[in-house]
């Protein structure tokens, strides 16, 4: 058992390991062994108890090592922020423990589950508190190349995947704490390797409606630009307008531009109205283009306008899901004091619904950016008829990290999570096209000025998960209060008859 003192060094390094599950190291099957250290640091000893005080502890630091690492890439913006984001998310890692400790004190059964339950519960709240959540570091986005760990997705969204690596965990685990009685430790091989293969038994998704073609358009941003915003954005355009005419051989059927490929309002500049109409018109089909629409000088929606040659804006979506400290600021007049928020100089505003694109009678759900790394919010769309994923995404303030493909790995979860092809556009790269089992078929590298195309084709059915969404983590919810109170400790009656003589 990892007990006392040296369990947290321990703990942290391999909160750190975790880490390398996930992109860019990649070391998917890593995933199912780093939180062993954790789970045995968290049992019981014989005779003994875990406190809850030590379950936040360890919990916390597991946390710190895995975040500060995850997320290192988010320093470029201030270690402050960095600093800050890794704190708050390993407070709920912190949670975590303490489930799992209080949970030791109960049956068995429920001292091996818990872990399970425990660790879907917190990914779930983390996803919606505080603010409006923050998803990066769920376990489905380190199996993201293992697409046979995708399937379960499909029936219980990213959450089950988590589920499955946790459980693989657990098992593992209960391997080592036993690892002096033999026969008993290879009992726990076998319930791991069933976890490891079992999505194996879930089909794989698969889109067989209509074909459609479609390119994106990956215009880049122009790096160390010496001239105004207004040049740089104008810039960032023509650059989109020139690839997209470069298409007219690859005859799509629908040419895609990121989030932020107009950063000027086309309904009030001219230039940038133009530069749209002229792309529309040379291709000859229609356009999902990522943009900016201005509401006055202090605030800005984030949007998506479907462009039609000739006709030129014909329907707009506005994203529902904003990034806080980023694209606004939470309670602004209580933190303008603040420095760095120097760097959000206008608040966007939010959208209400979630339209779908018709695109010649194909049904297209849009998603910008920060609301791609949402199962939720993701299938919400698709339920409602969409029957492809457009993700368009700008993570060219990240640089070389990596961010970029984190966010590909997202929509890779979100491909198994409803069974559609997502079309995944970024700025900067990297851009991908990802099948309905989460496999990627082409990608651009970073920081090039691209186009690509490809025939993906249209769903004609969607996942259960699509259909009725997050049943799985509020079960996970249910179960984990159900053990912490089937665990609370209980006084002895004989001990209290006693003390009423």
């Amino acid at each position: 058992m990892l007990t006392g003192a040296r369990a947290y060094p321990v703990v942290l390094v391999s909160g750190v390991l975790l880490s390398l599950a996930f992109p860019e190291p990649d070391l998917a099957p890593i995933a199912w062994v780093a939180l062993v250290p954790l789970l045995l640091a968290l049992r019981a000893k014989s005779g003994e108890r875990v406190t809850a005080g030590r379950g936040a502890a360890l919990g916390f630091v597991f946390g710190l090592g895995f975040f500060a690492t995850m997320l290192y890439w988010v320093s470029i913006v201030g270690y402050v922020a960095w600093a800050f984001l890794v704190v708050m998310e390993s407070a709920f890692l912190a949670l975590f423990g303490t489930c799992v400790a209080l949970s030791g004190r109960g049956k068995r059964w429920i001292a091996l589950l818990t872990p399970v339950t425990a660790w879907v519960a917190v990914e779930f709240a983390r996803a919606h508190v505080p603010v409006v959540g923050f998803t990066w570091g769920q376990l489905a986005q380190s199996q993201h190349n293992l697409t046979w760990m995708l399937r379960p997705a499909s029936l219980g969204g990213g959450w089950l995947v988590a589920g499955v690596v946790v459980g693989i965990n657990v098992c593992l685990a209960e391997h080592f704490a036993h690892r002096e009685f033999f026969k008993i430790a290879v009992r726990w091989l076998a319930p791991t390797a069933v976890l490891v293969l079992a999505p194996l038994l879930i089909p794989a998704n698969n889109a067989t409606g209509e074909a459609l073609r479609v390119s994106i358009v990956q215009g880049n941003v122009p790096r160390n630009f010496s001239g105004s915003l207004f040049d740089k954005e104008l810039a960032i355009t023509q650059s989109h307008r020139e690839l997209t005419e470069g298409l007219v051989d690859e005859h799509p059927d629908l040419v895609v531009w990121p989030e932020s490929s107009v950063g000027l309002d086309i309904r009030r500049d001219p230039t940038a109205e133009s530069e749209v109409e002229q792309a529309a018109s040379a291709v000859g089909v229609p356009m999902i283009v990522g943009g900016n629409t201005d509401l006055d000088e202090a605030r800005y929606q984030v949007v998506a306008f479907q462009v039609e040659p000739g006709r030129g804006v014909t329907d707009v979506y506005v994203k529902t899901h904003l990034v806080p400290f980023g694209e606004y600021v939470p309670g602004r007049g209580l933190l303008d004091w603040i420095p760095m928020l120097d760097q959000v100089p206008r608040d966007a505003v939010a959208g209400s619904e979630h339209n779908v694109f018709d695109i010649d009678g194909a049904k297209v759900a849009t998603v910008l950016s920060f609301e791609g790394d949402f199962g939720d919010l993701v299938r919400k769309p698709i339920a409602g008829g969409g029957r492809l994923l457009v993700v368009a995404t700008n993570t060219s303030t990240w640089g070389n990290t990596w961010a970029s493909a984190q966010h590909e790995a997202f929509s890779q979860v979100r491909a198994a999570e409803n069974g559609v092809w997502v079309v995944h556009a970024a700025l900067s790269g990297i851009s991908a096209f990802v099948q309905p089992d989460g496999t990627v078929v082409d990608e651009t590298e970073l920081w090039t000025a691209t186009t690509m195309t490809h025939d993906v084709r249209l769903a004609e059915s969607i996942t259960l998960y699509a259909r009725v969404g997050d049943w799985f983590p509020l079960l996970c919810i249910v179960m984990t209060v159900f053990a912490l109170i089937s665990s609370r400790p209980r006084r002895d009656r004989h001990q209290e008859g006693s003390g009423t003589r």
